[in-house]
């Protein structure tokens, strides 16, 4: 019987393509996960991960990001979660960076979408007023989670009937250590806590938790001049780091503007590794 190559071919890669598309990480569903303590207030904003299970705050320059089900963070805006070497971003499950890319514009707020993230909705206070977009963002930089009158709407205040606003009652909330948990709650204004915030709480408990506690030492490299350490990762509630600093580019010292007048032409483009992380640019007339 004749064999018809082109169908063949085409069968081929059809079965690749379905291949590659069920070889593409999926999220564990949200029931199935437990999510790390999220412990506040964030030195950035919140973050909730593209699988839209779990809050965390949002990570910081130089610090880990990606893993299964980006369970090691999301980056905090005008960051991208890339590969430690290279020039793109990380494909989960594997590790990445945060870091910025110079090429990469900043965005405003109404700007900020990621296909890859679920649909929030919240509201930013502008000139007195609330705009409440919904977008797709991993990055819960709201002022309000939802429209309050109380802080949207400049008329509000002066309607004689809402005098009964400025009765409010007098509370105060923080934290205390109970055995080796920190409780968070809150009470009237005599109440005094130990600690004002769960992060403090946090830092507390840990480092009584920690101290008896000896880690192996990680080996610290030595990076190329433009190359940066990366910071260590240490899980919540365990004392020692379990990634360690690796070098990563940093982007931001490669000279890649020419003089006004001349052309910028690339004759050799980087691969991201450090000891060669920036373009090699001719400027013509």
């Amino acid at each position: 019987m004749a064999v018809n190559m082109g169908s063949v071919l085409f069968l081929l890669i059809v079965c690749i393509c379905w291949m590659q598309t069920n070889a593409a990480y999926n999220c564990t569903a949200c029931e199935k996960r437990k999510c790390p303590q999220y412990v506040t207030p964030c030195r950035g904003h919140r973050a909730i991960d593209p699988c839209g299970c779990c809050e965390h705050c949002a990570k910081g320059k130089y610090e880990v990001c990606g893993g299964p089900d980006w369970e090691l963070g999301y980056c905090d805006r005008d960051l991208m979660c890339a590969n430690i070497t290279g020039t793109e971003l990380v494909e989960i499950p594997n590790t990445g960076i945060c870091k910025e890319f110079p090429d990469q514009p900043r965005k405003d707020y109404f700007q900020d979408e990621d296909e890859n993230c679920p649909v929030q909705t919240g509201c930013y206070q502008m000139m007195g007023t609330c705009d409440c977009p919904s977008k797709r963002t991993c990055i819960l930089d709201f002022h309000l989670d939802k429209y309050d009158r109380l802080y949207c709407d400049p008329f509000y205040f002066d309607n004689p009937d809402n005098d009964h606003l400025y009765n409010y009652k007098c509370s105060r909330s923080g934290c205390d250590m109970v055995g080796n948990e920190c409780v968070c709650t809150s009470g009237g204004c005599d109440r005094m806590f130990q600690f004002p915030d769960l992060a403090s709480c946090y830092k507390s408990q840990m480092k009584r938790l920690c101290a008896n506690v000896t880690c192996p030492e990680l080996e610290v490299p030595t990076c190329p001049p433009d190359s940066v350490l990366t910071k260590p990762h240490t899980p919540y509630g365990e004392c020692c780091p379990t990634i360690p600093r690796y070098c990563t580019c940093n982007f931001n010292r490669c000279v890649n503007n020419c003089p006004n007048g001349k052309r910028k032409v690339t004759i050799w483009k980087t691969k991201g590794e450090p000891g060669s992380c920036c373009n090699r640019n001719l400027c013509l007339l």
